[in-house]
């Protein structure tokens, strides 16, 4: 691997920008925004390995120096955060790591170092989200966020749509993953600066969710504000180009939450937000349990997709089966790390390769990571159902954040097949359950952005 210059300038100038943009971007929750987005979207797929201390990859430096930035210019901020019930998945998901470790003899030092990792990449980001984004203005700006990130990847995924995935490895030195899974249906899949196509395609999906969304209710202006672009003509060339990125399953998804938001606004029925909510649970624990093998969902696969990716979906439902299998072997906490869920040959090379976050979290953490994992993510679709129901999704201003809610359920679904992690989810997830907290608290949030949830249907508009 040759790394350029570019890769130390990157990472380790990131702390003193995302500082530096603390202090020039107000109010602090846009910069928080800019600090998570900006390095998921642009720094490298590489990790610098410090002693003590988780990885430091881009995640790290996201986390890092949204913390950093906050602990400078806005510590009013951290005052403004208390425990609630409803955080606890997530600190138990943090733990997760402990707890396997320790009951697969591996000691507390190793249990802490995977704890700490998990803090980093969930909890950092979560409580960012709680601190930050905590009501309707600051989560409308969140999804804003999502559409314009997808947005600013238009031109970097047609530049691969023509010379091939190459850009990082331009930029910062090498090709991350499989070059070869690049290639796709007679053209290129593109990476941009992501570690998998299947990753930028949910990008991409996610933000013409939003954006399609914030269009639909005219919560962002008819035009976009460079060159006078209509913003219908944006989102039409977002959703071209994640139809070029040939990630079928991120084009499924956003088609799914493209028509579902407006059906259940419309309609005012919420079973298409339970079904999107339930599914991933009902999928993990028939799975886990063994009760159901999956294999017919592969024949399935063939009557509405093409072989190549009725394939791709096979190799992943085998593996999980055997995996499933050695899962069961430890059921509670699992096999903790260092790929001691995976499954050997005789020669001590791994035969399996586990492709799904559920199969990976039920494997190294058991049942008790796996529920904590899936807590983390249900919990805020559940709080937001209930802080807003059906009949309050025509109002501007819910439909301006309710892509956010529906996004968990479909990170949720994509997360079946695939292990792609994106802290934007993590953001949300906390910030809709610290709108909910103040709003069980009696608070009326009706500063700009903002409704009161006991408002009228024919409430504030955010035009």
């Amino acid at each position: 691997m040759h790394l350029t210059l570019m890769v130390p300038l990157m990472m380790f100038g990131w702390l003193p920008f995302a500082v530096w943009m603390f202090g020039r971007i107000r109010p602090g929750h846009r910069a928080a925004l800019c600090g998570f987005l900006l390095a998921w979207m642009f720094l490298p797929l590489y990790g610098y390995h410090l002693p003590a201390l988780p990885t430091y990859d881009k995640i790290s430096a996201a986390s890092y120096g949204v913390l950093l930035g906050a602990a400078v210019h806005d510590r009013e901020a951290f005052r403004r955060f208390s425990p609630h019930i409803c955080d606890l998945p997530v600190a138990l998901w943090c733990f997760a790591s402990m707890c396997s470790s320790v009951t697969n003899n591996l000691g507390v030092y190793d249990g802490g170092s995977a704890m700490l990792a998990n803090v980093v990449a969930w909890g950092i980001p979560y409580y960012i989200g709680r601190v930050y984004f905590d009501n309707t203005a600051a989560l409308r700006e969140l999804c804003i966020g999502l559409f314009v990130g997808a947005v600013a990847y238009i031109p970097f995924c047609w530049t691969e749509f023509a010379i091939s995935p190459r850009l990082h490895k331009i930029v910062y030195g090498w090709h991350p993953g499989n070059f070869g899974q690049t290639k796709r249906s007679g053209g290129w899949r593109p990476m941009v600066f992501m570690k998998h196509g299947l990753m930028c395609g949910m990008w991409m999906a996610s933000g013409a969710v939003a954006g399609l969304r914030l269009w639909q209710a005219r919560s962002i202006p008819g035009k976009m504000p460079w060159g006078g672009i209509s913003t219908g003509l944006v989102v039409g060339v977002l959703i071209l180009t994640l139809v070029l990125c040939k990630s079928f399953g991120a084009l499924v998804l956003m088609i799914l939450g493209g028509v579902m938001i407006p059906f259940v606004a419309r309609f005012r029925m919420m079973l298409p937000i339970v079904i999107v909510c339930t599914v991933p649970s009902l999928y993990m624990l028939a799975r886990g349990s063994g009760w159901w093998d999956a294999e017919n969902l592969i024949a399935a696969s063939l009557t509405i997709s093409n072989e190549e990716r009725s394939e791709s979906l096979a190799f992943r439902i085998k593996n999980e089966n055997v995996l499933i299998e050695k899962a069961l072997l430890r059921p509670v906490f699992g096999w903790a790390g260092w790929k001691r869920s995976f499954i050997f040959n005789a020669s001590g090379v791994a035969v399996s390769v586990p492709d799904g976050l559920w199969i990976v979290a039920f494997g190294q953490n058991g049942l008790f990571g796996l529920s904590t994992l899936t807590l983390t993510l249900l919990l805020p679709q559940i709080l937001f159902l209930k802080t807003f129901p059906a009949s309050m999704w025509r109002q501007t201003a819910v439909a301006s954040i309710a892509p956010l809610s529906v996004l968990l359920g479909l990170f949720m679904i994509d997360n079946l097949f695939n292990d792609m992690f994106n802290p934007a989810m993590l953001l949300s997830a906390g910030g809709i359950t610290g709108l909910y907290i103040r709003h069980s608290r009696g608070e009326r949030v009706l500063s700009q952005g903002t409704i009161s949830v006991k408002e009228p249907e024919n409430g504030v508009r955010l035009l």
